[in-house]
């Protein structure tokens, strides 16, 4: 994870809010409109809660009908928070930790933002240097069993070790099958 990106840096600023009052209905067609996967619960401009789309998904299917249902009656309680100075990593731990996507941005006791999984995983590839690490590694993967085919390319078979392209086992059972060098279990399916 990209040690050197912020909850700040990636986290948004804007965010839909609703009272606990409010229709879920209603609140589940304001996150349709604005394309929002969590809606924030205030007290005046306190946060109290949030309600997601899973929240919304659930409480449809099973209630059926949402005209009768309030947001406080399915929000979640005291939604985890983390810090804008706080690293990606810490961000994912506090998700895991609280088996939450969402995470409300807290900044002086008031609410900066939310940063959704989402918007981590697309975060983590603000490092170039994280990428470029990634490609080298599947660059000398590649390479390593395009010499190890071309070594061992005598015919149909070979006799050498080497790795099955479909499944990237280690075998010494190699055929070329559909251009691929395949391991006999991935020829046979």
């Amino acid at each position: 994870m990209n040690g050197n990106v912020t909850v700040g840096q990636v986290m948004r600023r804007d965010y839909v809010g609703a009272s606990e009052g409010d229709g879920l209905a209603e609140t589940a067609a304001l996150m349709l409109e604005e394309d929002v996967e969590t809606v924030v619960v205030l007290r005046g401009t306190a946060p109290i809660g949030m309600v997601t789309q899973r929240d919304v998904l659930e409480t449809t299917v099973e209630r059926g009908d949402l005209s009768s249902v309030a947001v406080a009656d399915v929000m979640q309680n005291n939604p985890p928070t983390v810090g804008p100075g706080e690293s990606l990593a810490a961000a994912t731990d506090r998700m895991s930790g609280t088996d939450s996507r969402h995470l409300l941005v807290m900044e002086n006791d008031e609410l900066a933002g939310v940063i959704t999984e989402h918007d981590v995983v697309t975060a983590s590839t603000l490092d170039p240097g994280v990428e470029s690490e990634r490609m080298e590694a599947e660059r000398a993967s590649v390479e390593a069993v395009t010499a190890t085919a071309e070594a061992a390319a005598t015919d149909e078979e070979y006799s050498n070790q080497g790795i099955c392209e479909l499944c990237g086992s280690l075998t010494r059972d190699l055929s070329t099958f559909n251009g691929q060098l395949v391991c006999s279990d991935c020829k046979d399916v």
